[in-house]
């Protein structure tokens, strides 16, 4: 009897989960219609908090939730339909906690959360070429985290921790400045046709891409300051890295300060405080190319080479040797010569051989030059 009523008890709480499961699963989807339906309106808070609060009480109800948005996604037909659900699922990434972006971005590596459309940019109007353009910078949205500082910032690449510490920082601003000009790149893909500026879920996606890119751009200037000032500890390929950098953000930036400026008096950018743009230019590279060429020359200062103009006058006296030095132009360096080695002969006899004199005038010297 015992064995019996421990079975109903233990399978009742079954029934009890997997009913609890699918009422959690039913309230996911129901939430994901409702947020994502066709009408011209932002995606409502309630949903994104209910989809979130969903999750958080059910282990593996995410996996069904990127199924469902997958899904979603793949099938729409309706570009209001499929830009909502994108900007659903970039409200999700914003509101989620760390474990919720942690998990999402492993479901996106492993497939399970695609971010896919299911028509392609040959054939499509402004608007659909944006919600494509979109669905391109959730992918590299994924790849990036918020901070405790409440900052944008991009997941650390498996590896460097096997590095000095050094090393290391050096390889991730290296990895977070490739990672920034990425994202902005991506970003000023995002410009959807003055006749869908006045579309309501337009301005509310618009609003939050622009937001997002501030904060990597701010990123973006505090990192390339950091690489700057370390430019001259740089070893040669983090140096060629460095440049590189560089040489984009000389391409880049201007085209920036462009997109910004045509967005600041447009109903998407009225409400949003703009960054002030740094434009690298060519001059840039070239300093850091000059400074570059110079630390890796062999020789880091100036080499000088001095001629002396002393003479050494050697008297002929016997076994006694005098000698008295001429001075020519003023230079302190003194040419010694010695007027005799031993030479040994065949015989085993040593010999001296005989001093030869040289007259100190300064004709005689002029003539041996």
């Amino acid at each position: 009897m015992k064995l019996k009523s421990k079975l109903k008890q233990a399978l009742g709480s079954l029934m009890e989960i997997s009913g609890s499961s699918t009422d959690i699963f039913s309230g996911i989807d129901a939430a994901i219609a409702h947020g994502t339906d066709r009408t011209d309106t932002p995606v409502d808070d309630k949903y994104v908090h209910e989809i979130l609060f969903l999750v958080s009480n059910s282990h593996g109800s995410i996996t069904f939730l990127a199924r469902r948005i997958t899904r979603r996604l793949e099938t729409a037909t309706d570009v209001i339909l499929a830009l909502k659900t994108l900007l659903l699922l970039h409200r999700l990434l914003r509101g989620g906690d760390r474990y919720f972006e942690q998990d999402l971005r492993s479901l996106w590596s492993s497939g399970e959360l695609r971010i896919d459309l299911g028509w392609s940019c040959n054939d499509c109007d402004r608007l659909s070429s944006f919600i494509i353009r979109y669905s391109e910078l959730l992918k590299e949205r994924v790849q990036w985290i918020i901070n405790q500082s409440g900052k944008l910032e991009p997941v650390r690449p498996l590896g460097l921790e096997i590095q000095s510490c050094e090393e290391n920082a050096i390889e991730l601003v290296l990895h977070r400045l490739s990672k920034c000009q990425a994202f902005l790149d991506l970003t000023m893909e995002c410009l959807p046709s003055k006749i869908w500026h006045s579309s309501r879920v337009t301005q509310v996606a618009m609003n939050i891409i622009l937001r997002e890119s501030f904060s990597v751009y701010v990123c973006f200037c505090e990192w390339i300051d950091i690489l700057l000032n370390s430019f001259s500890k740089l070893e040669k390929p983090q140096r060629v890295l460095a440049l590189d950098v560089v040489r984009k953000a000389c391409n880049q930036t201007p085209k920036l300060d462009e997109y910004y400026k045509s967005l600041r008096t447009s109903m998407v950018g009225k409400s949003l405080d703009f960054p002030s743009v740094r434009v690298f230019t060519a001059e840039d590279v070239s300093a850091m190319d000059m400074a570059s060429s110079e630390q890796l020359s062999p020789f880091h200062c100036k080499l000088e080479t001095k001629i002396s103009t002393v003479w050494v006058e050697f008297d002929d006296d016997g076994d006694s040797q005098s000698s008295s030095l001429f001075s020519f132009g003023g230079f302190e360096d003194h040419l010694l010569t010695s007027a005799g080695d031993d030479l040994i002969t065949d015989q085993g006899e040593s010999s001296t051989t005989t001093t030869t004199t040289i007259t100190g005038s300064t004709s005689n010297y002029m003539q041996l030059l």
